[in-house]
């Protein structure tokens, strides 16, 4: 694994052999990719969770380093709540990428009114957007071949990723529609700065994050795209994203699984 860089010189090989190792020189480069994002990830991994452990050892100890009041020890408690509860999550969401990666999340796929899921998604980060002065509008009607709890978390990843983004006072649009044949359609989007050209194609990988100043917070762990990525590669479908300066647009790509009901949008 440490000598994966070197490749056959295919230009001085003997034409019958070219191909050949044509074929080793690009299993060699896919083998040193799959090497290095492992390594990235194994990197990355022990870095977030190093940093709450770090924090409940460290206020832990400052704690206990003299007699304390009550109401101080509970304080204590509930912010290392805090902290375990992130954890939790983290390890949550590695256990779904992990079964995921193998294949062994079981689909409950059926014909669902995309609108009506995706109504309930944003109802539930209405006060959230109120909060953060943000306006939330649905447009659109769809029916959508999907695991309705699967659908929903991925809905839910990228309306809370688009909230944590958007400027106060913009909106927030989200949208169902027929994409194209045989495909359902569902896209967020929200105003700001532009992701960087650059992070784009990393954007979906575990752990990273494309504004470097979110990259110890508390409320992200860096999986949730990971995770919609892999939501919608166990449906067939896809993720895609599109930033400009003052708008970024995710859609998610859901192929029909079998004939939608007579009648259905």
């Amino acid at each position: 694994s440490s000598r994966l860089a070197p490749r056959l010189a295919v230009g001085n090989a003997p034409e019958e052999m070219r191909e050949l190792a044509g074929a080793l020189n690009d299993m060699l480069a896919r083998l040193q990719d799959s090497f290095t994002r492992l390594s990235t990830f194994s990197a990355d991994l022990a870095h977030d969770f190093r940093t709450p452990i770090s924090n409940l050892v460290g206020q832990t100890q400052v704690t206990l380093a003299q007699r304390r009041s009550p109401a101080e020890y509970e304080a204590l408690l509930e912010s290392n709540l805090e902290e375990f509860e992130r954890l939790s999550r983290m390890i949550e969401n590695m256990l779904f990428l992990a079964r995921a990666d193998h294949a062994q999340v079981a689909l409950d796929q059926r014909q669902l009114d995309a609108r009506a899921e995706i109504d309930k998604v944003a109802e539930y980060f209405d006060a959230v957007a109120a909060e953060r002065d943000l306006t939330l509008t649905i447009t659109g009607t769809a029916m959508v071949s999907a695991d309705q709890t699967l659908l929903r978390r991925a809905v839910t990843n990228l309306l809370d990723n688009a909230l944590r983004h958007a400027p106060s006072g913009s909106t927030v649009r989200l949208a169902v529609m027929r994409a194209r044949p045989g495909h359902t359609g569902i896209r967020i989007a929200n105003a700001g700065p532009a992701i960087e050209a650059e992070a784009l194609p990393q954007l979906f990988g575990r752990f990273f994050r494309a504004d470097p100043s979110r990259r110890n917070s508390a409320t992200s762990t860096g999986l949730g795209l990971a995770i919609v990525d892999s939501i919608m590669r166990l449906h067939g479908g896809s993720v895609t994203v599109r930033s400009q300066e003052g708008l970024t647009e995710f859609e998610l790509l859901f192929p029909d699984a079998g004939p939608f009901p007579k009648g259905a949008p």
